[in-house]
């Protein structure tokens, strides 16, 4: 895989990978959309997860984005 991958496939390995789009970049984060729940899970390259809010991204805890995105 490219490396707008990486964060992802270290968090979840290239099996997981294959049930998300990558859909871009803003700035430092990496935005992936899961194919079946449409919800996003937001990377930056170390695996910190972020949640987009009227601010802008904001840290979220790595359980909180999971169950988000799989919810």
């Amino acid at each position: 895989m490219s490396s707008e991958w990486t964060p992802l496939e270290q968090m979840f390995g290239p099996e997981l990978c294959e049930r998300f789009v990558f859909m871009g970049r803003n700035a430092e984060i990496f935005l992936y959309k899961h194919i079946d729940t449409r919800r996003y899970l937001n990377l930056d390259a170390q695996g910190q997860c972020f949640r987009y809010t009227g601010n802008g991204y904001e840290p979220e805890e790595r359980a909180k984005a999971i169950a988000h995105v799989f919810g």
